[in-house]
This record gives structure tokens, C-alpha cells and sequence, in this order.
């Protein structure tokens, strides 16, 4: 490809990124993760590694551009900030993304090994999987839309219990890499390529045999409450009563005798809880009577300190406090270099504390819950520390942040990803959708649109077990994609030195 004037390579690196997105939900394109990523490797082959970092960036900007705009959303229509700064705060956060594949590109242009065709694609899936680990945990991390949660739903979605997201990009980008492979080897590479192909195609209709996890005891019937109330007046004290009102009266629709546990969303009650005791007594005690549990989001306060919580109303109020907090929304990152941004950022209760102690599932109607708010469900190796006592996962959220974009239905995907890692069924309840019921093995079972109130009542089986994945986390891909680099880096040296050597 460097045959290409420069301006046509750019032209398509873009085209890529901005493709890349249809891959995951809700469009689910999962073969244009592989085609996108393909033709951006196809891209590098033969370019200096300044023109790598100018094309991976190119690829970032067209990726992050679409995949993460709705930050856009959440700034200015809830944030109340004002258009130009939020453009700009959000700009600012989509060219910081795109350095993370500019510099993927820019390291394999740096390290690949003259004639090792089969290496550099090895090398050039290893250096992808770094760079997304590394944004899964810099500055708090931002592992959205990483590559293999294009395959939640797509052929090598079954490797998730094995490998996890991570390994699935491992693998993508592999594919992608052994593909272009294919057209530019030598006939020995090609097949070399196309054996390797075949491997993994077969490991992965191998996997979905698999099973990690078996049923335990009996069902649950869990009624999932989506009550729709706009985020613009979630917040708004003459609307909590209301609030509060719709989700006691949706509660009680018809069949709520026979329900076991009820889910309201994240911040369902936007107060204190202890502000709205009281006043949800009578509601409480007949839940209580009935011998249904309860579980709403809601703000826990101790002292100074406030919570982003979810509380079981009655019964022994088990608690679980939120420790993974969304950077902007839940508490401003860099406050020493950003605090003049918050001034014109209007984000009700945007300055919580982190809970604390060990995340330990609640114990409700017999069975172990492992619960998590919102962003929390999007790191895998965090919700590790669940396993494997919780027989199943409840995850309540407010995806009214993200506006009539495509991450509601991102986020929903994720959900999918971590109940197919670790083997269990996951309950996820939003304001405003999307809610479902997500079967161990990442189906939906069921699920209320976007900008749809209703409720959904369940059948949830709980499940023990241990996954690989669930063992070791994402240890396995770091260490794999590590020896890869440094055996690249040692084979560079050593090409360096043989180049350098006087021949005779």
C-alpha cells in the first residue's frame, strides 16, 4: 500500500475508523471490525512509522469520532454546557483516543522484522491488544467499544468464558492481520496464514460446546421497572414525588404477587435514601409482607461522604456503594487542571465519593447477587471480585446520559459481553432503556426499548462456576501480547546488528 499517494491512503484510513463502529451495536456488522482493521493494516505495509502514526491516528479520529460522539449528549443537553465547550471538551476527548491506535501503528512500524511477514501480523495484533488494555486503565480507563465486543453476538463471541474481550481483540485484529497476510505473503506465508485461520475458526466452533457454570436451586421471578422519566427532570425536587409515585404504582401492576425481586434503575430515587423512608413505608412493609426484595438506586449519604448506591428498601438493607466512577458525570478527573470547565458544567450530584471494602454480592431471596452501577459493567476485571459466590448479575444504570445515540445499545452489548465471560445471567435495568434479561450465555431473553416505560417480569436462573477468564482475567492476553513485543523487539536488534555486520 505505500504505492498509494498519500492523500488516497488517508482518505481511506478515515473511512475505516468511521466504519468501524457499524460493527458493534446496534447495527451488530461484527465482519466490519475485521474488514476495517484489515485494511488499515494493509494501509501500513511499506510506510515509514511517521506515516504509520499519522494513518493509525487518522483511523482513530474516523473510530472515536462516531463510536464515542454521545459525549456530546452528556455534556451539553444534561451537562448544560455550553455548545462550544462541549464540542470542544469533547473533541478534546476524541483526539486523546485516537493516539491510542496512532500509537499502536507507530510502535509496529518502528519494530517489524524485514521478511517476517507471519511475525509482524503477530506482532501487530499484540500491540493493538496493549494499547486497548492500556486505555482500559489510564486515567480511570475508557474500555468502550474495544474491538471484541464486536464479536458478542458474531462467530467468536463463544471464547468470551475462555479469554475474555481483550483476548476476542487479540484474536480480531489477528484475523484482520493474517487476512492481508494472505495477498501479500510469499505462497509458504499464505499457507502458514491460512492454516492459522482455520485454527481459530475451529477453536471457536469447539468453544460453544462449553460449558462453565450449572443451574442452582430454583428461578427467580424478577420484575425489571423502566419507568422513562426524562433526565432533564429526574433531578427536579418537584418531580421526586412523582417519581417515586410511578415506580411504587409500575411495582404493583398485575402479577407482582408472584415476582421475588424487583429492580429499579440507577438513581431511581434521586435523593437520599433516608429522605424517602418515611414516605415509602407503606410500600415497603407490603413488599416486605409479601416477601419481595426490592432493590433501587438511589444516593447514600455518610457524613461529608455521598454514594452513588443501591440499596435493598426493606428487609436488612443491604447496600452496595459504587467504586468505579464515571470521570465528568460522578466526579471531574485532572480537578486541578480542568476545575475551570466545571463551572460550566451543570451535572447534578457530579461529586461522589468511591465506596470501599471488598465487592461482595448481596444476599437476596436465597440467592447471591453480584451488583455493579452503570460504567462499572464495562470492566470485566473489576466484576472479577464477584465471582464466583454471585449466582447472577444485576446491573442498574442511567443510559439517559447518552441521548438518542447508539450507546444505549453499546452498553447493552457489553452487558452481554461480561454475562458470556463469567458464565452467569445478568438483570439490567435503565431509566430510560435499554433493560434486559441476558441469559448465561449472552441472549437476551428480554428486553423495553429506548424511550419506553414498562416492565418486564423474568424467569432467572441462578448459576455457580468458574470460567477461565473468570481465574485469571486479563493476565493471559497481557502476558501473550508482552513476550510477542519483546520477541519482536530482540529479532529487530538482532536484524540491526547482521545489517551492520562487514561481510568479507
Amino acid at each position: 500500500m505505500s504505492a498509494l499517494p498519500r492523500w488516497v491512503a488517508s482518505i481511506l484510513a478515515v473511512c475505516a475508523g468511521l466504519t468501524l463502529p457499524l460493527a458493534f451495536a446496534p447495527t451488530h456488522w461484527w465482519v466490519a471490525a475485521i474488514a476495517t482493521v484489515a485494511l488499515l493494516y494493509a494501509l501500513l505495509q511499506g510506510v515509514s512509522p511517521r506515516q504509520a502514526l499519522w494513518l493509525g491516528w487518522l483511523f482513530g479520529l474516523g473510530y472515536f469520532g462516531i463510536g464515542v460522539h454521545w459525549v456530546y449528549f452528556s455534556l451539553h443537553l444534561f451537562g448544560a454546557a455550553i455548545v462550544p465547550l462541549a464540542a470542544a471538551l469533547t473533541l478534546v476527548f476524541v483526539l486523546v483516543m485516537s493516539t491510542f491506535p496512532a500509537l499502536c501503528c507507530w510502535l509496529w512500524a518502528r519494530w517489524r522484522i524485514p521478511g517476517a511477514v507471519l511475525g509482524n501480523a503477530v506482532l501487530f495484533a499484540a500491540l493493538w491488544a496493549l494499547s486497548e488494555l492500556l486505555r482500559g486503565k489510564i486515567l480511570d480507563g475508557f474500555p468502550w467499544i474495544l474491538v471484541g465486543y464486536s464479536q458478542t453476538t458474531g462467530p467468536m463471541g463463544d471464547l468470551a468464558p475462555i479469554m475474555g474481550v481483550y483476548g476476542i481483540g487479540f484474536l480480531v485484529v489477528l484475523i484482520s492481520s493474517l487476512l492481508v497476510v494472505l495477498f501479500i505473503g510469499k505462497w509458504q506465508q499464505r499457507a502458514v496464514s491460512a492454516v492459522s485461520l482455520s485454527a481459530i475458526a475451529l477453536a471457536a466452533m469447539l468453544s460453544a460446546s462449553l460449558s462453565f457454570s450449572a443451574a442452582e436451586g430454583e428461578p427467580l421471578t424478577v420484575r425489571m421497572v423502566q419507568a422513562n422519566i426524562p433526565q432533564e427532570m429526574k433531578f427536579s425536587p418537584e418531580r421526586l414525588r412523582t417519581a417515586i409515585t410511578t415506580y411504587t404504582g409500575m411495582t404493583r401492576q398485575p402479577g407482582w404477587q408472584d415476582v421475588n425481586l424487583v429492580v429499579w434503575p440507577e438513581t431511581a430515587i434521586p435523593t437520599y435514601f433516608n429522605r424517602v423512608e418515611s414516605g415509602m413505608r407503606p410500600f415497603i412493609e407490603s413488599m416486605d409482607a409479601s416477601g419481595i426484595d426490592v432493590l433501587s438506586g438511589g444516593f447514600q449519604r455518610d457524613g461529608d461522604k455521598v454514594y452513588n448506591a443501591v440499596r435493598q428498601l426493606g428487609g436488612e438493607r443491604a447496600l452496595y456503594e459504587k467504586r468505579h466512577l464515571v470521570p465528568f458525570g460522578e466526579y471531574m478527573p485532572l480537578r486541578f487542571i480542568l476545575d475551570f470547565a466545571a463551572k460550566f458544567i451543570d451535572i447534578p450530584m457530579s461529586d461522589l465519593s468511591s465506596g470501599s471494602g471488598p465487592h461482595v454480592p448481596l444476599s437476596l431471596q436465597g440467592t447471591q447477587i453480584g451488583v455493579s452501577i452503570c460504567y462499572e459493567d464495562v470492566y470485566g476485571e473489576e466484576m472479577r471480585a464477584l465471582l464466583p459466590d454471585s449466582q447472577m448479575l444485576v446491573n442498574v444504570s442511567n443510559d439517559a446520559w447518552f441521548g438518542d445515540s447508539a450507546a444505549p445499545h453499546q452498553h447493552e452489548q457489553k452487558a452481554q459481553m461480561r454475562a458470556r465471560e463469567f458464565a452467569r445471567p445478568l438483570v439490567r435495568v435503565t431509566n430510560t432503556g435499554v433493560s434486559s434479561a441476558i441469559d448465561h450465555r449472552g441472549n437476551v431473553q428480554g428486553r423495553i426499548q429506548h424511550n419506553v416505560q414498562g416492565i418486564l417480569d423474568v424467569q432467572v436462573q441462578p448459576r455457580t462456576g468458574l470460567t477461565p477468564y473468570a481465574r485469571t482475567g486479563n493476565w493471559p492476553v497481557f502476558m501473550v501480547a508482552v513476550l510477542v513485543c519483546l520477541w519482536a523487539w530482540s529479532a529487530r536488534r538482532r536484524a540491526g546488528r547482521l545489517s551492520r555486520r562487514p561481510t568479507r
